[in-house]
């Protein structure tokens, strides 16, 4: 069941070539390593753009992210945890 969450959350990011690409991010004190990208999409917000990644972990969890260029920060917008 996807549910959402909206909540502040540190990824780590390997930023190049203009692409982005999370490695990992902490939510609730525990880390999630990202298996995998499985979707990226933006949208605008004013003259900023917000980068929205769908992500899915070894457990086959999915998660989506989105990095604001404005804030410079993440959310973890919603989750759809396996089991």
């Amino acid at each position: 069941m996807i549910q959402d969450i909206d909540e502040a959350v540190t990824v780590l990011t390997r930023f190049s070539g203009g692409e982005i690409d999370p490695l990992r991010f902490k939510w609730k004190n525990r880390i999630f390593n990202i298996d995998r990208v499985t979707g990226k999409w933006e949208e605008h917000d004013g003259q900023y753009k917000l980068h929205y990644l769908s992500v899915v972990t070894k457990e086959e969890d999915y998660y989506e992210l989105i990095y604001n260029t404005r804030t410079m920060g993440w959310t973890l917008s919603r989750t759809d945890l396996e089991g």
